[in-house]
């Protein structure tokens, strides 16, 4: 369990909650071959070595296209690494208690555990579902972090909201995306025991009892035999203890992995009406694994009482994605393409609905003020009356970063550059997972102050002096602000190292704000 906390959970720690949701780790220390893109570091290095190709005599610089027809030279090549899956789950167990150092990072484990998502699931046909889950949770998170800012009382309740409503949601959106056509019955994913509830919607569609699936597997003791287990008489046939232990445990607050149910369960397929495939009720397993072990992890935060919207609707179902709406909304507004227009069209509903819920839980700090959305904060400016405004410092009982930010301001308009600093870096450090859409203003006003003190230590000659104590305020802001998604993400071409961004009007707009301000 966590201790209660102003903040809500870190991403490092988010992701190892959700790798054990999908049962990632076995007792098995395999070698796995991973195919690995080049790292942002090597990238960089082989663009300075780039630029030093194409520096003449008299030091002038070649132009663009000599830099991107000797990058291509350069470039570095993706990779091949064999590594250990208990590596990989050390590093999970590392990053869940220091949290991820940048996005580079984030991306580079990401690569990892795909494939070892792939590796583990592709011959049960659920791979794609483990994969999807994976990364469409972790979006969610961020998303969730951007518009969710935290009042100063303990935050347990809020997160246990999250994994108990929006990623058992999510659960049932994915399944749907997969399935199509699917004629299974609505699986109870929000029941407290979701995978006693397939196991007996299981036995319902089957025509068959746990009692005679017990049975099946004491046969099986005498021999592989099979599906022919199904036409041996079970009138006198006892029972399977361990198969009786196994539904038990789906009754009870331990995680559950793939291996330990699934093998008990999947002789039930024999009986399958033709509307069903196996591949249909392997998904709703594993999507019933993955709710049965996102409760565990809610029990682990203690008791929880779900708010009353926790009841999950078909209609809710159909009107979540796999893409967080606020992504598929700075999207729109950045002229990037939207494959489904559907999905594009329900963003602004769905995105209302989320800020709806998240700023009505008891922990938001959405109830003591009025705090808009990250996008208004960027794309209607709204984030110019926290700057200048006062009102953030008003609160008589707000989260401690609020008070030391406002401290910061106060020594800004003093003249001290050097308290400024000081409180500055305290208030970031609070500020995360914490501040939701506040930390956009935050943003703004920490890279302005670096951004100007570096200006002004520059005509002193003195940029050993910003190296020395600003240089880390805003390389830390900004790594933040990147991994989380407030600010948008920078990629570079393989080939030629060229960065660009599909939200250029996002990076248009931060950065215009951060110089308007940086020059008062």
């Amino acid at each position: 369990m966590i201790p209660a906390t102003n903040q809500l959970p870190t991403l490092g720690y988010l992701h190892k909650v959700i790798c054990d949701s999908l049962g990632l780790w076995n007792s098995d220390n395999e070698d796995v071959t991973f195919h690995v893109t080049a790292t942002e570091q090597e990238r960089r290095t082989a663009l300075r070595q780039a630029f030093d190709a194409i520096k003449k005599e008299d030091g002038v610089y070649g132009s663009l296209d000599d830099l991107v027809a000797v990058t291509t030279q350069f470039a570095p090549k993706d990779s091949q690494s064999v590594k250990k899956s208990r590596t990989i789950q050390s590093y999970v167990n590392h990053l869940s208690k220091t949290d991820f150092e940048s996005l580079e990072e984030y991306i580079e484990l990401r690569q990892y555990i795909i494939v070892l998502l792939n590796e583990r699931y592709a011959r049960w046909s659920v791979a794609e579902l483990a994969v999807s889950f994976y990364m469409s949770a972790l979006a969610h998170y961020r998303e969730f972090v951007r518009e969710y800012a935290c009042d100063a009382q303990s935050q347990k309740y809020s997160y246990q909201c999250f994994l108990s409503q929006d990623l058992r949601l999510l659960t049932g959106t994915l399944t749907r995306e997969l399935l199509p056509d699917d004629t299974w019955p609505d699986a109870a994913l929000n029941e407290p025991w979701p995978l006693k509830g397939f196991a007996d919607a299981a036995c319902k569609i089957t025509g068959t009892s746990l009692h005679k699936l017990h049975q099946y597997h004491e046969f099986q003791r005498e021999g592989p035999l099979n599906e022919q287990a199904w036409t041996r008489d079970f009138t006198s046939q006892g029972v399977n203890t361990r198969s009786k232990q196994v539904i038990e445990r789906l009754r009870k607050y331990s995680r559950m992995k793939w291996e330990t149910f699934y093998p008990t369960l999947q002789p039930l397929t024999y009986y399958l009406p033709k509307a069903i495939h196996e591949k249909a009720f392997a998904t709703h397993a594993f999507a019933a694994m993955i709710a049965h072990n996102l409760n565990v992890h809610v029990a682990d935060y203690g008791p929880f009482e779900p708010p009353a919207r926790g009841h999950l609707t078909h209609g809710q179902v159909d009107q979540s994605h796999a893409i967080p709406s606020s992504d598929l909304l700075d999207q729109l507004f950045n002229d990037y393409p939207i494959g489904h227009e559907v999905f594009a069209q329900q963003a602004p509903n769905r995105y209302q609905a989320l800020l709806a819920g998240i700023r009505t839980l008891p922990g938001s700090l959405s109830l003591a003020m009025d705090i808009p959305s990250s996008l208004e904060l960027i794309y209607e400016k709204e984030h110019r009356r926290f700057v200048e405004g006062t009102s953030h410092a008003t609160l008589a009982n707000g989260p401690n970063w609020l008070k030391e930010w406002a401290r910061a301001r106060d020594a800004l308009f003093l003249g001290d550059a050097g308290l400024a600093l000081a409180h500055f870096n305290t208030a970031l450090d609070q500020a995360k997972y914490a501040a939701g859409p506040l930390f956009i203003p935050f943003y703004i006003q920490v890279c302005a102050f670096c951004k100007s003190q570096y200006r002004v230590l520059s005509e002193r000659k003195e940029e050993e002096l910003f190296e020395r104590f600003y240089e880390g305020l805003g390389s830390n802001a900004a790594h933040y602000a990147k991994l989380v998604g407030y600010t948008p993400q920078w990629e570079r071409d393989p080939k030629t190292l060229m960065t660009h961004t599909m939200l250029p009007l996002k990076s248009r707009l931060i950065i215009r704000e951060i110089d308007a301000l940086a020059k008062i």
